[in-house]
């Protein structure tokens, strides 16, 4: 049977999102699904960027949740040094690398730089060895991140994202349906055997 294309919106800034980058390939396999990988820049959704800056209250609780929900799926995350993580230029890596063959090794690497090595995701160096780790071309990758056509296609990406409703990373699109977080896998789980009601 085919796989059923499910759209994964991230962006490296997010630990839910890293979670989620190393949770959703077992999940995806034991469920029958094809991920498809959308960057998107969090700092450029309209309703992301009205709830900044955060509360006090809710600036102790987001990395203490990621912590936790990290915990929970046996993920090791430690936070990340810079923070927040600059991920610019990894996501227009993303844009320009997103259909190359080795681009779920370059994904989980660039996350795993961030949030479990505590690297500077800006830095080039990291940058070159997250791609070599893929078997990537790091020298006409890295170029072609920094080409304006890269910036135009994150932000094309996420205008896409924030017209199929993202609002915040990790989110899920399934035949049209979001699921926002790692925490709405198991509804997500659900839904595949539960086809939606048209109305």
């Amino acid at each position: 049977m085919p796989e059923t294309p499910v759209d994964v919106y991230f962006d490296y800034r997010s630990p839910f999102a890293y979670v989620a980058a190393e949770v959703l390939p077992g999940f995806a396999e034991g469920n029958g699904l094809a991920l498809r990988w959308r960057p998107v820049d969090i700092m450029q959704l309209s309703n992301y960027a009205k709830g900044l800056p955060y509360s006090e209250v809710k600036r102790r609780y987001v990395p203490m949740d990621g912590a936790r929900i990290a915990e929970f799926h046996g993920v090791p995350i430690r936070h990340p040094k810079p923070h927040p993580v600059p991920s610019a230029t990894a996501l227009r890596l993303a844009v320009v690398a997103g259909e190359a063959p080795g681009f779920s090794k370059l994904h989980r690497a660039l996350f795993r730089a961030a949030w479990r090595d505590q690297r500077d995701l800006g830095a080039r160096e990291v940058l070159v060895e997250c791609i070599r780790e893929a078997d990537g071309p790091a020298d006409a990758w890295l170029a072609a991140a920094e080409a304006p056509e890269a910036s135009e296609g994150l932000s094309a990406s996420t205008a896409a994202a924030e017209a199929a409703g993202v609002f915040g990373v990790p989110s899920m699109l399934l035949d049209g349906e979001l699921f926002w977080g790692i925490d709405s896998l198991p509804v997500l789980e659900w839904r595949l055997g539960h086809p939606r009601r048209r109305r």
